[in-house]
């Protein structure tokens, strides 16, 4: 079995999901990671996605287009391997959390202060609702960093624009925000 990231992107419609996932069974293909979502009338798509090794990317990518209308689905297509992965440095995961009035430069100085910590975002949501900002990202802190010092500075930057930050474990945040399975 051969692994592939793809993308999909496309004004929103009902139903793409399926359309996508059922052009990749049709393949013979096992959807193993997906991410989705809509973003002011734009669907967005990611998926790992195990496929027979005699399946072509050209071959995936034709099936997935041929779900929506000619040109409606920008679709890409990479090989996905351990290596093409990058070197994944011991971490722990925690959540943090920003809002407060939405200004410009919000974004870029919390990742930026991020980035300059070796801090990797995992992944990122934030959206502007009637002038109020909310950011959440899921990051991973290398094992050896400081975290109060972290958390202290990015409640430096929450500060410097006013914004109410929450930075915590990612157990915590689970403890006490996760969603069970019932089993009947």
């Amino acid at each position: 079995m051969k692994e592939y990231i793809l993308t999909v992107m496309a004004r929103d419609r009902v139903g793409i999901v399926c359309d996508v996932s059922t052009a990749l069974a049709g393949l013979s293909g096992n959807i193993t990671h997906l991410s989705q979502t809509v973003m002011r009338g734009y669907f967005t798509l990611i998926i790992s996605v195990e496929m027979p090794d005699e399946r072509t990317q050209s071959e995936i990518r034709q099936a997935v287009e041929r779900t929506g209308e000619v040109g409606e689905l920008e679709v890409s297509i990479k090989p996905y391997s351990e290596e093409s992965a990058g070197p994944i440095a011991e971490a722990e995961r925690f959540t943090l959390s920003m809002q407060g009035s939405d200004q410009k430069g919000i974004i870029s100085k919390a990742t930026c202060y991020l980035k300059e910590r070796k801090v990797n975002i995992d992944d990122f949501y934030s959206y502007v609702h009637e002038g109020t900002l909310l950011m959440l990202a899921q990051v991973s802190v290398p094992v050896g960093i400081d975290v109060e010092e972290l958390q202290t500075g990015l409640e430096r930057v929450g500060k410097e624009f006013g914004l109410a930050v929450h930075f915590q474990h990612a157990n915590i945040f689970q403890a006490t925000g996760s969603i069970s399975p019932r089993y009947s």
